[in-house]
């Protein structure tokens, strides 16, 4: 995933706040969706894998902390990385984010600089942590299946094959 490539969920119950910030990660190149409440923004990141969120706290129905504190709970939300965005220059919010899960915190109104700086630095750490975790699991399953070979599951294995299929394990274990 390249960062031009980035898909974004922009979630936040004002329509200009929605607009303005979607326009401005449009033009440095993100694919950007939009939400108006949380509830909806759970239901789309159900629906599809986005790779940042950034998340109004205050929002009627389901605020910005119950949507963070819910998709931190969900296994197969967990892992998307969430930036809150908000108006309140409250250290105190800054901090229960922070604790909830948050990978950052933004202050509205949005310097243009820091918004992309932040954007950037988020996906680009979260590239790496998914790219590392897919090689893991690469070299996981690699040993596995040369382990299941070396014990007989796909039959009689000569000696010169064992020696191969150890090679691999071994290999792979030394990444």
């Amino acid at each position: 995933m390249s960062d031009e490539s980035a898909h974004i969920l922009v979630v936040d119950d004002n329509e200009m706040n929605r607009d303005m910030l979607s326009r401005r990660l449009q033009k440095l190149n993100y694919h950007v969706e939009m939400a108006d409440n949380g509830e909806r923004c759970l239901e789309m990141m159900r629906a599809f894998r986005y790779d940042l969120v950034m998340l109004d706290i205050m929002m009627p129905k389901m605020n910005g902390y119950e949507v963070l504190e819910t998709a931190k709970a969900d296994s197969a939300l967990r892992q998307v990385p969430i930036i809150m965005i908000s108006a309140v220059d409250d250290l105190d919010s800054v901090v229960k984010c922070i604790e909830l899960g948050a990978e950052d915190y933004l202050f509205k109104p949005f310097n243009p600089v820091l918004l992309k700086a932040r954007v950037s630095a988020t996906l680009d750490k979260y590239k790496r942590f998914n790219s590392t975790v897919s090689a893991d699991s690469l070299v996981y399953s690699i040993i596995a299946d040369a382990e299941s070979l070396l014990n007989g599951a796909a039959g009689a294995v000569n000696d010169s094959q064992k020696a191969v299929l150890q090679r691999i394990i071994d290999n792979a274990r030394a990444l």
